[in-house]
């Protein structure tokens, strides 16, 4: 009962939020924030795009955009924007190069595999190039990352395993014990606690853990997305939340992820993306001091030409927030989330 009323609100604010859509399309609204847009640098963040199919019951919907509706995006931005890796968006950004058009950069997080097979084809298709943000560990071990063992291990368990797990990891925690309170909770936790929690998820999840759903891309993979034109950066060895670390592990995940990649790539890597959004004075000085040009948040908005260069910030594409109402992309949502349309009455 519970997942129905859900459903039925999750189906009546899509409803909602589309009508607003169209009354700003209707009254110019949308078009005068896409003219607002060409005074800044509009950064796109994405994470996996995969078959419908496969994103259907994803456990983390946000980080999935199934490979038809990325083609659709990638078409959109294509004839109405600048599209450019991350570092030449941040030049141009200072050196206007006359094009009337918005500037954009599309970022991929964390290094998947789909990456390569799905999303860099569809972008060179259309003549657009990408920057991706690659944790060297990942790529390097294959190790799946916590937060998708967390997250797939919960989606197997019965809600009485549910329950008592989150009191468990989170005991006296006032939040509804759904998946995105039990994220929440792990990242919060220290990492050593953290990893118990998530083992103690796997191993009273049935079935097993299909590692396959969630293999990074190769070394050899990152290597050849460079050299075609892509801007490769740096995600960090193993995605902690680096406000959390102590100086000597801050260091190691700058410095060393960063001389991998280079190794990699044969190129210098100028660019880092702070795991999970958080920074703070200490993070960016170190990243400053580590040799890198810029940083990217997850917080939203457009980056102006006075912005700080180590709080970049982007705008999430994810399916809740560009599918209407009856489970099909909207370009026209999708536009209102590039534009920033959305972002006064969200």
């Amino acid at each position: 009962m519970a997942s129905v009323l859900a459903e039925s609100r999750q189906s009546i604010k899509h409803g909602i939020r589309g009508l607003l859509d169209l009354g700003a399309a209707a009254t110019g609204l949308l078009q005068w924030h896409e003219r607002r847009a060409r005074s800044g640098l509009t950064i796109l963040m994405y994470h996996r795009v995969l078959p419908a199919e496969a994103c259907t019951d994803y456990p983390l919907a946000s980080l999935v955009m199934p490979v038809d509706a990325f083609a659709q995006q990638v078409a959109w931005l294509a004839r109405r924007c600048r599209v450019r890796p991350v570092a030449e968006a941040l030049v141009e950004l200072h050196c206007p190069a006359g094009d009337p058009r918005p500037l954009v950069a599309i970022t991929f997080d964390d290094g998947y595999a789909d990456n390569f097979e799905h999303a860099a084809p569809i972008l060179e298709a259309a003549g657009l190039r990408a920057t991706f943000f690659v944790a060297t560990g990942f790529v390097e071990t294959g190790a799946p990352f916590w937060f998708d063992r967390a997250a797939d291990a919960w989606s197997r368990l019965t809600e009485q395993d549910r329950a008592g797990l989150f009191e468990e990891v989170a005991p006296g925690a006032e939040l509804t014990p759904g998946l995105a309170s039990w994220m929440s909770a792990l990242k919060r936790l220290p990492v050593a606690e953290r990893d118990r929690g998530v083992a103690a998820a796997m191993e009273r999840a049935p079935g097993a853990f299909p590692n396959e759903q969630y293999a990074p891309m190769t070394p050899a993979q990152v290597a050849e997305l460079a050299g075609r034109g892509h801007e490769i950066a740096s995600h960090g060895i193993d995605h902690p939340i680096l406000p959390l670390v102590d100086d000597d592990e801050l260091k190691r995940e700058l410095t060393e992820s960063r001389a991998r990649l280079a190794k990699w790539t044969g190129r210098e890597i100028t660019g880092f993306c702070f795991p999970n959004g958080d920074s703070d004075p200490r993070v960016a000085a170190a990243t400053a001091g580590a040799g890198y040009a810029y940083g990217c948040s997850t917080e939203e908005g457009i980056n102006e030409p006075s912005g700080d260069p180590f709080r970049l910030r982007r705008r999430p594409v994810s399916m809740q927030r560009v599918f209407g109402p009856t489970g099909r992309h909207s370009i026209l949502g999708f536009r209102a989330e590039v534009t920033g349309q959305r972002e006064r009455w969200r």
